[in-house]
């Protein structure tokens, strides 16, 4: 079996509602700032979701008016702040173009990217149905220049990876991935292994999303896992607190740059922690709810732990994936005592949610910049509105206030101890 090659994160990119740049929103998690405000699309006065974690106007339109072209023809949301968390992510890694300093080849270069469904103004795909229920093609090739660039038959879930492909020179492996909340994480993931195997280089990995809109606003609140308190938004999303009472749905994107170790030192590029285990599983308990024991959980914690090579005293930092829904949290905590055992209390716990809202299918991008951030920096973010203390959830959650504390990882030019 071929030696598992050293992969490290060299670039990093984000686009949430506390804002765009990545050293600017670090330091607000670090405050416990919330970006969670007020909704206030058209109509919002009538949505039992009164609480978003959107990107805010003055950020979008700079978002808009860096890819002028590509907002002009493909301007939906997800799809620009993909464009926008990668550029800068390669930007930081120093590889905004390919072939500038450092030859990298393109094919050896690529794309995983997660993003939503794009389910928004579903009624274009009814204007070409007939009275017969048919599908009138005739219609929709003489109509489709008049499709709102929103609509998901101009932005489908693969949108966003071929158009980083496409702007950036990056013409090596492509996927795209949509396996809801985990879909960001698994992308990062998946690349990681990619560059592990030596299939690839170079890999630009993350998720984007957004779904605020009257699809999303209806879709959460009758699943039961939207929060619909008429609390003030910046209090709304409480992980792990005992009145919690549901999910904050947010938008935007987060992205990284992954590289293989002795490519990065070669053109010595700044190295901010390495990537060391991946795993993913399937409860398959139900659609909406993890199991009770947290059995997904645990499967993936575990397994991650093996593929690193760690054990489970290495490990002084989770992201939590801390919803703020009553099934996820108490399920979360279980499965962290299973897998940690008596360490689960000497482990830092956050979520990043409770600032930066649900990113749905982009959760794990943010979460895994802010994770990057944590190793290298040896300073966690707080999970805030945390005032009531579940008595099922009683681990080390970090609330409210910033942590400094050692997190084993990166700690210079080179790659030195454990990493998380």
């Amino acid at each position: 079996m071929t030696k598992k090659r050293r992969v490290v994160i060299t670039g990093l990119g984000l686009a949430t509602s506390l804002g765009l740049d990545v050293e600017e929103s670090w330091n607000r998690a670090l405050n416990g700032e919330s970006g969670i405000r007020k909704l206030s699309l058209d109509g919002a006065e009538k949505s039992p979701v009164q609480a978003v974690g959107a990107v805010t106007d003055n950020d979008w339109n700079k978002i808009t008016q860096a890819f002028r072209e590509e907002a002009d023809s493909e301007g939906e949301r997800r799809t620009l702040f993909a464009m926008w968390a990668a550029k800068r992510a390669l930007e930081d890694a120093g590889l905004e173009k390919m072939n500038a300093g450092f030859s990298v080849e393109g094919n050896r270069a690529g794309v995983i990217l997660a993003a939503g469904l794009g389910i928004n103004r579903l009624e274009d795909i009814q204007r070409w149905v007939n009275s017969e229920k048919q599908f009138d093609y005739t219609r929709f090739n003489r109509e489709y220049r008049d499709v709102h660039r929103e609509s998901i038959i101009k932005n489908n879930s693969n949108r966003p990876s071929g158009l980083i492909a496409e702007k950036f020179g990056l013409t090596g492996y492509n996927a795209t991935i949509t396996t809801a909340c985990a879909s960001a994480t698994q992308a990062i993931g998946t690349a990681f292994r990619s560059i592990a195997r030596g299939d690839t280089d170079v890999m630009v990995a993350g998720g984007a999303d957004s779904m605020i809109n009257p699809v999303g606003l209806i879709f959460f609140p009758l699943l039961g896992a939207a929060a619909v308190s008429s609390l003030d938004p910046s209090d709304i999303c409480r992980p792990f607190d005992r009145k919690r009472s549901g999910l904050v749905m947010g938008e935007g994107a987060g992205i990284a740059v992954l590289e293989e170790e002795s490519l990065a030192v070669r053109r010595g590029a700044r190295i901010y922690a390495e990537v060391m285990g991946y795993s993913s599983s399937m409860d398959a308990h139900k659609v909406t709810a993890p199991h009770p024991e947290g059995e997904g959980a645990v499967k993936s914690m575990a397994n991650a732990l093996k593929d690193a090579g760690l054990k489970s005293d290495d490990i002084d930092y989770i992201n939590a994936h801390g919803t703020g829904t009553k099934l996820n949290d108490s399920a979360e905590t279980l499965a962290i005592k299973k897998v940690f055992k008596e360490n689960a209390y000497n482990i830092a716990v956050n979520s990043s949610k409770s600032m930066i809202g649900h990113l749905i299918a982009a959760s794990g991008g943010p979460e895994f910049v802010f994770t990057a951030l944590t190793v290298n920096r040896d300073k966690i973010h707080p999970t805030i509105n945390l005032d009531n203390p579940d008595p099922r959830c009683d681990l080390d959650y970090v609330p409210n206030k910033m942590r400094s504390k050692i997190v084993r990882g990166f700690k210079g030019s080179r790659i030195q101890g454990l990493k998380n």
